[in-house]
């Protein structure tokens, strides 16, 4: 991701949060199993490191401010349960969810 594309996504989350469910404005590119795949912004530096140690992943998602549903699911059939990354709580000082 360039600078002014991260420079972009970080005040579009910081304004918004976390996008709703089924929109893709806070999803960065990310080169998974040779392809670009879009992986949730509040999340990707997990995905990538993930990947970079050969766990490949297959899914994921942050949630979308309900981190109840955050997960990343790994191509031999666990899922990872995700917790402590939702972005209003680190922009905006909230203890759990949207402002």
């Amino acid at each position: 991701m360039s600078e002014a594309n991260a420079v972009n996504v970080n005040r579009l989350v910081r304004q918004r949060g976390c996008t709703p469910m089924g929109e893709y404005a806070c999803q960065v590119p990310m080169p998974l199993n040779g392809r670009l795949q879009s992986v949730d912004w509040c999340i990707a530096d997990i995905v990538a490191a993930l990947n970079a140690a050969g766990i490949d992943t297959v899914a994921s998602c942050c949630g979308h401010g309900d981190e109840s549903i955050a997960r990343i699911d790994l191509s031999d059939g666990r899922v990872l349960h995700v917790t402590g990354h939702t972005p209003n709580k680190e922009l905006n000082g909230n203890k759990g969810g949207t402002p």
